[in-house]
């Protein structure tokens, strides 16, 4: 059984390469031109591409191709998902189908090496589990991690709207333009609200691209899938459609997300009590109530000792 899943395990890691080494070969030459820009090989291309392009990211694009599911709407879903937690890059989809297929590999590969070397027999059945329970943690891992990432930049974009609002709205008041408020916002919250800054720059750049103030923000309100988002979007539309004043506007939001900032932080505090009641009665009564009666029940078994004695 054992040799079994190792002989399973290497045909696997060898059909991964093996794939990789052929769609490298059956590389169609066009789609090798298109990827330089349409120079040849010696020729300088694109500054742009020579600055963010990997030559690891070339050397792993047709295993990634191969990888990659042909599903368009779950790809759809992924490649949302991934720019939600901030990747941006355009082969970010097939990066993260080959991490996961990768590291499910991986992690087998290694339950089979130490159930070899390092563990005391366990049995076929341990065996399987093991293996199995090496690669599904592989295979989910990064899933997990991303929607872990992404919850993490949700909850700092809503810490971080409130004061965002004030900005813009100081900016407006001043007398700037919505668009320059924004970009102004990006320079001053470039390291005290990362993120905000990160997804407001993009703001700024569909702006520059001539798109239009309503779409640009319904894409914020799409990439961030938050309230503070969306209510941002849409009251900003409405101001614009209806001729509103949009300093009033952004007071209203900046009064309003800052009320609900704090709602919210006041409902942790008050659930807090509950979610200590777990750990107070299973650690920290125990270990109090051994630390207490330990010193009287040594004097009990002791008193009994002397009268028996």
């Amino acid at each position: 059984m054992m040799e079994t899943l190792l002989l399973t395990a290497v045909f696997a890691a060898v059909v991964l390469v093996v794939v990789g080494v052929a769609g490298v070969m059956q590389r169609d030459p066009a789609l090798r031109r298109m990827a330089t820009g349409g120079h040849s090989p010696g020729a300088p291309g694109s500054i742009f591409y020579e600055k963010k392009r990997s030559k690891i990211l070339d050397l792993l694009e047709p295993v990634q191709k191969q990888l990659a599911q042909s599903d368009a709407k779950q790809v759809g879903v992924v490649k949302g998902r991934l720019v939600q937690a901030g990747f941006y890059h355009p082969s970010s989809v097939e990066i993260y189908y080959t991490a996961r297929v990768t590291l499910a590999l991986g992690l087998a590969v290694a339950a089979v090496l130490a159930l070899l070397f390092l563990l005391p027999p366990v049995g076929a059945n341990g065996a399987l589990i093991l293996v199995l329970g090496g690669a599904t943690t592989g295979y989910y891992l990064p899933a997990l991690i991303l929607g872990l990432r992404i919850k993490d930049r949700q909850t700092a974009f809503r810490h971080g709207m409130p004061d965002a609002m004030d900005m813009i709205l100081v900016g407006v008041e001043a007398g700037l333009s919505l668009p320059a408020s924004i970009k102004h916002l990006c320079d001053e919250f470039a390291d005290a609200h990362p993120v905000i800054a990160e997804q407001f720059r993009i703001v700024t750049l569909e702006f520059q691209a001539g798109k239009s103030r309503p779409d640009a923000l319904a894409s914020l309100a799409k990439r961030m899938d938050v309230q503070e988002a969306r209510v941002f979007s849409t009251m900003i539309a409405q101001s614009e459609t209806l001729g509103t004043s949009l300093a009033t506007t952004l007071r209203v939001l900046a009064e309003e997300m800052r009320r609900d900032r704090m709602l919210k932080a006041e409902q942790k505090a008050a659930e807090l009590p509950v979610k200590m009641a777990i750990p107070l009665v299973m650690l920290i009564f125990p270990a109090l109530f051994s630390v207490i009666m330990t010193p009287l029940a040594i004097r009990i078994f002791r008193a009994l000792g002397n009268i028996v004695s």
